[in-house]
């Protein structure tokens, strides 16, 4: 994996992060507000959670990719 293509790929893992992390929080505020009615959710907003573990992954693929593609000698 080339220098350039490196860093492309990890300038795009805060970006995923921040886009996991509104699209989470979104869902979740949107759920307490139009879906749950007189009824309470007990449950805590885990946005931030899910937003990290995606990123997680994200870099775990980072790093099959480039032990994939070494540099040759």
């Amino acid at each position: 994996m080339t220098k350039k293509a490196s860093l492309i790929y990890l300038s795009i893992a805060p970006v995923l992060f921040a886009l996991s992390w509104y699209i989470s929080h979104r869902m979740y505020t949107d759920f307490l507000q139009n879906g749950v009615g007189n009824m309470e959710y007990g449950g805590k907003e885990r946005s931030f959670t899910y937003a990290a573990s995606f990123t997680i992954l994200y870099l775990a693929a980072y790093l099959v990719i480039k032990d994939l593609y070494k540099k040759k000698k």
